[in-house]
């Protein structure tokens, strides 16, 4: 059986339907390791964690891709990234106790944003909804729905310890095949097989196993299986970067007030320390007669 933190993809070939599941357990609780996030605040954190893989798996990219959360209620900012490479990371950002209740009382007014960042190519896409619904869950179903996509459903479960979630996209037909079944009925009846399936199914389940007995009147291809894990891009090199951004005055104005310059990531929390002797190395590493002997 795979690890836990997994990535598995099915085809049902009389269906011409796309099934993703993710399982998250060690990148989850590696998340929960990093800050002493509330109840509800790992409710939706964990959703998000799990959709993010499930959405990657539905597009073509070799960089990032990031979904975040941005309202004006207890939960003020909601971010997961995922690279192509299975590696995740996820924040939230809360006031006081957000309630046990619906998505749009823990985020109040908030919108959903999509980004796509390419690696090689530079290429950037958004897309912007409102974050409607009960749940993250149907924020994206609303999302999906709000723009030019296949048809698309997705069910996020979470017990406390691990996350999980299911994704069934329609595929196109090839131009010259014939299209005999009757491709709405086929989608309709898929999405009631899915929906059976529980939160206890979908958490701890071989899911080999488990799609075949779910989609029994269908051919279940198994077409891959991935491994996920935690994985923050931060480093002592990115953080020079940073302050090198804020410019030479204001690190030394920063080192005379504070005596240090320390800049603690927010996602994995890790903290960087940078004193006097640090700055003037950063900013003369940057200096131009530094690299004039440097062949790029």
């Amino acid at each position: 059986m795979p690890d836990k933190d997994s990535r598995y993809r099915f085809l049902l070939e009389k269906a011409n339907v796309r099934v993703i599941i993710v399982q998250l357990d060690e990148t989850w609780k590696e998340v929960l390791r990093r800050a002493e996030y509330p109840r509800n605040v790992q409710r939706v954190l964990s959703h998000a964690m799990v959709a993010v893989p499930l959405l990657a798996s539905t597009i073509k990219f070799d960089g990032r891709l990031t979904l975040q959360a941005r309202g004006s209620g207890p939960v003020k900012l909601l971010v997961v990234q995922a690279h192509a490479d299975g590696g995740q990371r996820g924040l939230a950002q809360w006031v006081g106790e957000p309630p046990e209740k619906p998505l749009q009382a823990v985020l109040g007014d908030a919108t959903l944003t999509l980004q796509i960042e390419s690696g090689k190519r530079g290429e950037v896409y958004q897309g912007v909804v409102e974050a409607k619904g009960d749940s993250l869950q149907d924020a994206i179903d609303h999302y999906f729905e709000n723009s030019e996509q296949l048809p698309t459903r997705l069910w996020l479960h979470y017990n406390g310890d691990q996350a999980a979630g299911l994704l069934l996209q329609q595929l196109p037909l090839e131009p010259s095949a014939a299209d005999s079944r009757d491709r709405e009925d086929d989608w309709r009846k898929v999405s009631l097989m899915a929906a059976t399936v529980n939160s206890e199914e979908l958490l701890t389940s071989d899911v080999t196993t488990l799609l075949p007995r779910v989609f029994s009147d269908d051919d279940v291809r198994l077409l891959e299986v991935e491994p996920l894990r935690f994985a923050c891009g931060c480093s002592r090199e990115r953080t020079s970067a940073l302050i090198q951004g804020l410019g030479y005055d204001e690190a030394k104005d920063i080192l005379q007030q504070e005596g240090q310059i320390e800049i603690i990531c927010e996602f994995c929390n890790s903290k960087n320390v940078f004193d006097s002797i640090d700055v003037e190395t950063i900013f003369r590493s940057d200096a131009p007669d530094a690299d004039e002997n440097t062949v790029h």
